[in-house]
């Protein structure tokens, strides 16, 4: 949820609240029911900002008018309506109450602890525990999630309460709950590898995959061979022993998507005696090879290989699929010599596919190119051309790329058209004052027009010409200091000296 969301929910709550129309507070709730933890802290500080934050509400008959009353900005308010919360069971108001954990006022924290006290449980201590730590970093925070833990393993072994928070649809809770369970050793293996390989969360299956190093023999790891996580296979790669780790299964993970994988992969290979770029070279001939293994291949390749692979990889500068020709442009730039290079990698600029574009440009900025290398790409109607023509204009440095910068502030796409100003910007901030290269005239009319016409505020051209030394844009009409007298302008001799001063050698 948004800022902007969290104020619209507000304002139709306190809507709903000052109504007490039936159907409008069924609506409200059932709005309120799906809310994580964060959208509560959000629609916390929305309530407070409303021009109903003041309103009076109507009788509290209903739970969404007793939450809104203890979302108010009076703590008085805020302390009956969490006594009165007290009375209802149901996700939306245990939700409020702990809100109110996080309350600045004592007595509305007290009272909300005595409200909690007798409902906490496995069967609500994901709601619970999913408002506080998304307000972690408020300042009572902590004693509150202290509280809340202390009850729940009153009334919970320690087992059971990570058991039911596992499967918890909220990330924070769940990786909370992981974490708690291997501080205190109640993972086991089976849950960390299940964690391994289905959990939908990045940081679960790379976290699940260290800590099973822990609790797992070097053979039992071998499953992580094809985790979905890249760190999982990483940790196999690393740490199932040798007697334990097959050639197939080495070879296959030298075509792995992830470049660290494959390295760490012909890294062992090395050590059996495999030739990795001996193995590129055959699959890459197997006509019935999938996408992404040739892609991954010709990546290899291109680290492993040598010069007479070049035919290869312009043998699939135009293959069908976008990954397999962006891996073979950068076989192309890594092998080829510089003038083979600049004539089969700059129509590939206007390639159809942005990834492909993208390698192009990296491949060609070491290149040293010209302005002419790129023309034909700034002229393109596909916005991932121009902006690789962009990236080797810039790369060219000095002068090119203030240019560069120019010319993509004022592009119709909006995202080169903020890469330009961000260029523009930082240049003024860190180059301008180290630029000394010469000038030339054409580049110099070029630059003028880019500032002329760029969509730059008035400080920003004038701080531009005055660093590239052209003249600046008009001023603009002298301010009159009263209906008769306008302000002094300088003299032709000054004009000629201020103007001395700002050009360079």
């Amino acid at each position: 949820m948004t800022w902007a969301e969290a104020q619209d929910l507000a304002a139709g709550l306190m809507r709903a609240a000052t109504g007490g129309e039936p159907d409008a507070l069924a609506d409200a709730e059932q709005r309120l029911e799906v809310l994580d933890g964060r959208s509560w802290l959000l629609l916390d500080d929305a309530v407070r900002s409303t021009a109903y934050a003041s309103a009076p509400l109507s009788p509290p008959t209903a739970c969404v008018t007793e939450v809104v009353s203890s979302l108010r900005r009076d703590g008085r308010v805020r302390q009956q309506a969490t006594r009165m919360l007290a009375r209802r069971d149901g996700r939306t108001a245990t939700t409020a109450l702990a809100l109110r954990l996080l309350d600045h006022v004592p007595q509305v924290r007290e009272e909300a602890r005595r409200a909690l006290l007798p409902k906490l449980g496995a069967h609500n201590a994901e709601a619970v525990l999913d408002v506080l730590l998304a307000g972690r970093e408020r300042r009572h925070a902590p004693a509150a999630l202290g509280w809340v833990l202390d009850t729940l393993l009153d009334r919970l072994s320690p087992v059971a309460l990570v058991s039911s928070l596992l499967p918890s649809g909220q990330r924070h809770v769940r990786r909370w709950a992981f974490a708690f369970g291997h501080e205190r050793g109640l993972l086991t293996s089976e849950q960390l590898l299940t964690a391994v390989r289905r959990d939908p969360d990045q940081w679960v299956r790379a976290t699940c995959a260290e800590w099973l190093v822990e609790v797992t023999e070097p053979a039992g790891l071998r499953p992580l061979l094809t985790a979905k996580s890249v760190v999982a296979r990483l940790v196999a790669l690393t740490r199932v022993p040798d007697e334990a780790l097959d050639d197939d299964d080495l070879v296959q993970l030298m075509a792995d998507r992830s470049p660290a994988v494959r390295e760490q992969a012909r890294w062992r290979a090395r050590r059996r005696g495999i030739d990795a770029a001996q193995w590129y070279r055959s699959r890459i001939g197997m006509p019935t090879a999938p996408a992404h293994v040739l892609a991954a291949c010709l990546h290899g390749l291109a680290e492993v290989g040598g010069d007479g692979d070049l035919a290869a990889f312009t043998a699939f500068l135009h293959h069908r699929s976008v990954r397999v020709r962006a891996a073979a442009v950068i076989g192309v730039g890594t092998y080829a010599a510089r003038g083979e290079a600049l004539a089969l990698l700059e129509p590939m600029l206007l390639d159809p596919g942005p990834r492909v574009s993208l390698a192009t440009a990296s491949a060609l900025v070491p290149l040293g190119t010209s302005q002419a290398t790129t023309d034909a790409a700034w002229a393109s109607d596909q916005p991932w051309s121009r902006r690789a023509a962009w990236r080797v204009d810039r790369g060219r440095g000095s002068w090119d790329r203030v240019e560069a910068d120019l010319r993509a502030a004022a592009d119709d796409d909006p995202r080169l058209a903020s890469l330009g100003l961000v260029g523009i910007r930082n240049w003024l901030t860190t180059k301008s004052a180290t630029t000394w290269a010469n000038l030339s005239d054409t580049q110099r009319r070029r630059i003028q027009k880019g500032v002329a016409t760029g969509a730059f505020d008035d400080t920003t051209r004038r701080t531009l010409a005055f660093h590239v030394g052209i003249d600046r844009p008009p001023p603009p009409a002298p301010v009159r200091r009263n209906d008769s007298a306008p302000v002094e302008e300088p003299s032709p001799p000054a004009r000629r000296w201020l103007r001395l001063i700002r050009r360079r050698a």
